[in-house]
C-alpha cells in the first residue's frame, strides 16, 4: 500500500512537471471601444425605446499557456457600459436619458488556440465578475402644466439606492487573433460578448422587472511572455 502511494505522488509530480515545462506566462494591456445594450421588458412602456451607446474597455490581461492550444485567461479592466433610452410618445419625443455605467470587470476563459508560431486564432469562453462603480446620466427630460410642456437639459451623476445592484456576473466569449512580433512579445485583437445573468436593478417588491446589461468589446493589446 505504502508504495503504491508512493508511486502515485511521484506520477503526480511527473505530470506536474511536464506540464511546467509546457507552461507560459503572458502579461500584457488592452484597449478598445464597447457598446452596451440594455435588455429589460417593454411590458407596460411601449413609449420606451433602448439602443447601445459607444465606451471604452481598458485594463490588463494574463494568460496561462498549458501547452501550444489550450491556455486560461484573465483580465483586469475599467470598462465604460453606456446605453440610451428614448420616449416616443408625440409631445415627449425629444426626451432621452444616456447612461454612464462604469463597471470593473474580471472575466476568466478558457482559451483554445490555433495556428503557426507566428500568428494563432483564438475561441474564448467562460464567466465573469463586475462591480458598479460609477453612474451619471445626462439627456432632456420635461415637466408639463394645464398648457405647456417644458423641457429641461441634465447632466448629473447619480447616487446609488437599495434598488440598486452593484455586483454582476456572467458569461463571455468570443474570438482573437495574437501575433508574435518578437520571440517573446507581440500583439493581440479580440472581441467579447458580455451577457450578464445578474440585474442591475433589484426590483420592486410589487414589480417583476430585472434588468441586464450586455456588452460587446473589441480590443487591441500587447502582452510580454516570459
Amino acid at each position: 500500500m505504502k508504495n503504491n502511494f508512493i508511486k502515485a505522488i511521484v506520477l503526480v509530480l511527473m505530470c506536474w512537471m511536464a506540464v511546467e515545462a509546457n507552461a507560459q506566462w503572458a502579461v500584457g494591456a488592452k484597449f478598445g471601444p464597447t457598446w452596451t445594450t440594455a435588455d429589460r421588458s417593454y411590458t407596460g412602456r411601449i413609449d420606451e425605446t433602448y439602443s447601445p451607446l459607444v465606451g471604452i474597455d481598458a485594463g490588463l490581461l494574463t494568460r496561462y499557456n498549458f501547452n501550444d492550444w489550450l491556455a486560461v485567461r484573465a483580465d483586469l479592466s475599467i470598462m465604460l457600459r453606456s446605453h440610451r433610452m428614448d420616449r416616443h410618445l408625440n409631445y415627449l419625443d425629444p426626451v432621452y436619458t444616456e447612461y454612464r455605467n462604469i463597471y470593473a470587470m474580471l472575466p476568466v476563459m478558457a482559451d483554445f488556440s490555433f495556428g503557426g508560431e507566428k500568428i494563432r486564432g483564438h475561441l474564448l469562453c467562460g464567466g465573469f465578475a463586475g462591480y458598479w462603480l460609477q453612474a451619471d446620466q445626462y439627456g432632456k427630460t420635461y415637466w408639463m402644466t394645464d398648457y405647456y410642456v417644458y423641457f429641461n437639459d441634465f447632466d448629473e451623476k447619480r447616487e446609488f439606492n437599495s434598488e440598486d445592484q452593484r455586483f454582476t456576473a456572467g458569461v463571455v466569449g468570443g474570438i482573437g487573433l495574437s501575433f508574435d512580433v518578437v520571440h517573446n512579445g507581440g500583439f493581440n485583437l479580440d472581441a467579447l460578448y458580455y451577457y450578464d445573468l445578474v440585474s442591475y436593478h433589484k426590483g420592486y417588491t410589487h414589480l417583476n422587472d430585472p434588468r441586464y446589461l450586455n456588452t460587446l468589446s473589441v480590443s487591441i493589446g500587447c502582452y510580454y511572455k516570459f
